[in-house]
């Protein structure tokens, strides 16, 4: 099949971002498994590993599980400790469905150009608002990486061992902060090359043959793990 990245295009990726948004919202129970082990294949297929190997997105899915493990009625103890077994099924579903979204986001933030979006929406005939979404969704690595150096550089100088409510204002501002100058300086740029989102920017873009197959495989697998 070669780089899935050459041979899927635009659609094909936003086709999988919105199939896994439905499934996961949709799919009861263990099905969900089926969904995140597909999602963790397109994106390491995409993307490579990089975005399966980032340890926060499981620990935000173990954390999840724990929380919801210790707020239901506790009817089994493990090391002393009551949890509740309707608790942990209830939030194991909910955190694969949270790392599904969030791991397949990941990819297609981190994947499609912002200038694919301005012209898929530019064929919808709403002119702005492609390049507003696609540099909303290529901000998103940015705010995380971000987010690790803030929150690295300040725990190395012992940030967050006194005022650590003032640390964590600190910490928000620093991110907003970067994350604004990122933004302006993806406008200014697309300004210096005579990007006028109101004006027509290119062809439209059109599913490729690949795209339309992929897509109906799609909704063939979906209904299958919706049907079984």
């Amino acid at each position: 099949m070669g780089n899935p990245r050459r041979t899927l295009g635009l659609w094909g990726h936003l086709a999988f971002l919105l199939w896994t948004l439905a499934l996961a919202t949709l799919a009861p129970g263990a099905k969900v498994i089926l969904v995140l082990g597909l999602a963790v294949a397109f994106s390491a297929l995409c993307a490579g590993w990089r975005e399966v190997r980032r340890w926060r997105l499981w620990l935000f899915a173990a954390s999840v599980l724990l929380v919801t493990s210790f707020v239901r009625e506790k009817d089994l103890y493990l090391l002393g400790l009551g949890t509740s077994a309707e608790g942990f099924w209830l939030g194991l579903w909910m955190a694969l469905r949270a790392a599904s979204i969030a791991l397949v986001a990941n990819t297609f933030a981190g994947t499609v150009p912002v200038v694919e979006m301005a012209r898929l929406c530019e064929g919808w005939g709403l002119r702005g608002l492609g390049f507003a979404v696609g540099v909303a969704f290529n901000m998103l690595p940015t705010i995380r990486e971000t987010a690790e150096e803030a929150f690295n550089a300040m725990r190395l100088r012992g940030g967050f061992k006194c005022h650590r409510l003032e640390a964590l204002k600190m910490l928000l501002v620093t991110i907003v902060a970067g994350s604004l100058r990122h933004g302006d300086e993806i406008v200014s740029a697309a300004e210096a090359r005579a990007f006028n989102p109101e004006s027509g920017n290119g062809e439209p873009v059109r599913p490729t043959p690949f795209d339309l197959a992929f897509i109906a495989v799609l909704v063939t697998v979906g209904l299958a793990i919706l049907a079984w």
